[in-house]
């Protein structure tokens, strides 16, 4: 047979096919795929059964005791979060209050060290607005009785002693609402008690500043200022001595606004040692409340 004959032989006639498909049926399978095309049954009812298990809408449902303790598991995770917040912040807080009492300590400390200076320097100036008060009321025109205004005035009037509180500590309480700090009683009304002896202190100082402003005044009616100057502010001898047109007028006034300093600075050297016992007291019952050295 020749090859011709054979390639005829091996391919389906057009009127074969279309036979074939008149008669409903499909040529057999395509050489090779027949192993491929097999089903195995047994594997396709498990993989089915598989992906049914899975996608099953009531499948792993919880109970409401489960959401129960998931609930309680936040809550005490949420919980024991703010309480060490909580403690974080107590901690802190106690920190600054013994920081301010510690400053507030300190500034008692320096205020009573201040006013222990200033109350016998105060007390004789009090003894020299007295003097010259007499001097001014007793004056007979004398070389002497003009050297005993100078010498006292100048003595009265010369730098003012003054205290001025620590209010580092007690403006930062008020202002930076620290003062909710302090949560002992005892503490809070010692420096309360405290704060208002320095405010008293100030407003007699304003009276003091006045008064005093008073006296130099007066006497800038009666006394050559450059006498100071040219005697290095230390008369010794009465011809270094003059005064200024003096009158019986002028004399009563420099007298009058003295006797008021020396009233003025009496109350000032009492609210020194108001202050003063303030302060010692405050300072005991910090130490002895917080428990310090």
């Amino acid at each position: 047979m020749s090859e011709e004959e054979k390639e005829n032989k091996q391919e389906p006639q057009p009127d074969e096919q279309q036979a074939n498909t008149e008669t409903g049926s499909s040529p057999g399978p395509i050489p090779g795929t027949e192993q491929h095309s097999i089903i195995n049954p047994q594997l396709s009812t498990e993989e089915t059964m598989e992906v049914h298990h899975h996608t099953h809408p009531g499948h792993g449902k919880k109970t409401w005791k489960e959401y129960f303790w998931e609930f309680l598991m936040l809550f005490l995770a949420v919980f024991c979060g703010f309480l060490a917040e909580y403690k974080l912040e107590q901690t802190f807080e106690k920190h600054r209050e013994k920081e301010f009492i510690t400053s507030m300590i300190e500034d008692a400390i320096t205020d009573t060290a201040s006013i222990h200076t200033a109350i016998p320097l105060n007390l004789a100036r009090i003894n020299y607005a007295d003097s010259l008060a007499v001097a001014c009321f007793g004056y007979k025109g004398t070389p002497n009785d003009n050297l005993r205004l100078y010498q006292f005035q100048r003595k009265c009037i010369y730098y003012p002693d003054l205290v001025y509180p620590s209010d580092r500590t007690l403006f930062q309480l008020k202002n930076s609402g620290g003062m909710r700090l302090i949560r002992n009683k005892k503490a809070v009304e010692d420096i309360v008690a405290y704060d208002n002896s320095g405010k008293r202190l100030i407003n007699q100082q304003a009276y003091y500043e006045m008064y005093l402003t008073n006296v130099a005044q007066s006497s800038a009616r009666l006394m050559s200022f450059l006498n100071f100057i040219k005697f290095d502010n230390n008369l010794q001898k009465p011809e270094e001595a003059k005064l200024v047109n003096p009158n019986e007028e002028k004399l009563l006034e420099f007298g009058n606004n003295t006797i008021m300093f020396k009233g003025v600075l009496m109350q000032y050297v009492e609210r020194l040692k108001e202050m003063k016992e303030e302060a010692v007291v405050l300072i005991h019952t910090l130490k002895k409340e917080y428990h310090l050295k």
